[in-house]
């Protein structure tokens, strides 16, 4: 992870001190972090991945040489959690479009920072509720069994806004961008409204 931090701050051009600086993090503790000696916390991990643009998943990712069948067990996957706060379990490490992340958010979790990111993120309620916030746009509060799409590049967040712990399946897509560039927040309107002009039509016909 720490090889992974130092590739990114290189290939800015950034030293120590101007990348820990524009984090907003001390420059000894990413030192420390991109030589492997300290383990950071959910909230510096996602603080790095917003300042370069990147999925936190992309930290954890190892080289894989299979081309048409990737099985990752679950003693491999990796798991981090924030107290109090979130866990986060990798499904997937293999470089590529796909990140699949199961989310479990503590009750009120609603300590983490807007991210941003390149792509789309899909999300799926397993258990509980979940509640989307993007920046200048309207919340959407999801429940067990809604899903959701939306542009990762827009200011967002996910929080639990309940007193019992919500579960999800978050799978981010990199390099792909959202629908038309739509309003992710008009998403479902706008399939309603295609509905709606369909069976306007059939009822001409």
């Amino acid at each position: 992870m720490g090889e992974r931090i130092r590739k990114e701050r290189l290939k800015y051009g950034l030293t120590l001190s101007e990348a820990a600086k524009a984090i907003g993090l001390s420059a000894s503790f990413l030192s420390l972090l991109e030589n492997g000696k300290v383990v950071p916390s959910l909230k510096s991990l996602s603080k790095i991945c917003s300042f370069f643009s990147l999925h936190i998943a992309t930290l954890f990712e190892e080289d894989d040489n299979s081309h048409d069948v990737l099985f990752f067990p679950s003693e491999k996957q990796v798991e981090i959690s924030m107290k109090g706060d979130r866990s986060l379990k990798f499904l997937l490490p293999k470089k590529g479009v796909l990140e699949p992340v199961l989310i479990t958010l503590f009750p009120r979790s609603i300590h983490q920072e807007f991210t941003v990111h390149e792509g789309m993120e899909f999300g799926y309620v397993l258990r509980g509720e979940i509640e989307v916030q993007i920046q200048e746009r309207n919340s959407v509060r999801c429940k067990a069994g809604d899903s959701i799409l939306y542009r990762a590049d827009l200011p967002h967040r996910l929080v639990n806004p309940t007193d019992y712990p919500s579960v999800g399946l978050w799978i981010g897509f990199r390099g792909v961008d959202f629908p038309g560039k739509e309003n992710p927040m008009s998403y479902k309107k706008s399939f309603s409204l295609r509905g709606e002009k369909r069976e306007e039509s059939n009822k001409r016909s």
